[in-house]
Parts: C-alpha cells; structure tokens; sequence
C-alpha cells in the first residue's frame, strides 16, 4: 500500500518538477527587468553622503555664528569644531 502511495505521488510530482525546472530560467530572465541594481549606485550613494555631510556643516556653522552673536564662546567654538569635522569627509 505505501509503495503505491509513493509511486503516484511521484508520478504527479514528476511533471510538477519538470514544469518548474523549465519555467525558472524564465522567471529569473523576468525578474532581471525589475530587480537591477543600477550603474550610478555608488555614486549617487556617494553624492547622498556628501548632502547629508554638507547639511551638517551649514547647520552647526550657523548655529556657530548664532551662538557667537549672543555672545557664548564656547558654545560658538564647539558648533565651528563640528562643522569643521564635517567639511573633513
């Protein structure tokens, strides 16, 4: 009784098998199309960090020069180290 089991089981899996191993190539061929990852990728990735680094000098620069005209140094001198740190990357 199992070997019958075992032996229709295999006869409608056989074909199932034989379907998939044919169709995959395919698929694969398909989802190329939508899943590309794009020449530029570094470079936009790059130019992303430079904004990112570029947004954070500005800011504490300004924040720099705000602290500087309200009169505190020190807070003024720590916001003009970090913008230079950031002008570094």
């Amino acid at each position: 009784m199992f070997k019958d089991f075992y032996r229709t089981t295999l006869s409608f899996l056989k074909p199932l098998l034989l379907l998939l191993v044919l169709l995959l190539p395919f698929s694969l061929c398909i989802a190329d199309e939508y899943i590309s990852i794009s020449d530029d990728w570094d470079e936009r990735a790059r130019n992303q960090w430079d904004e990112i680094a570029r947004n954070h000098k500005t800011y504490y620069f300004e924040n720099g020069l705000d602290h500087f005209n309200q009169g505190q140094y020190k807070q003024a001198f720590k916001d003009f180290r970090l913008a230079q740190e950031y002008s570094i990357g």
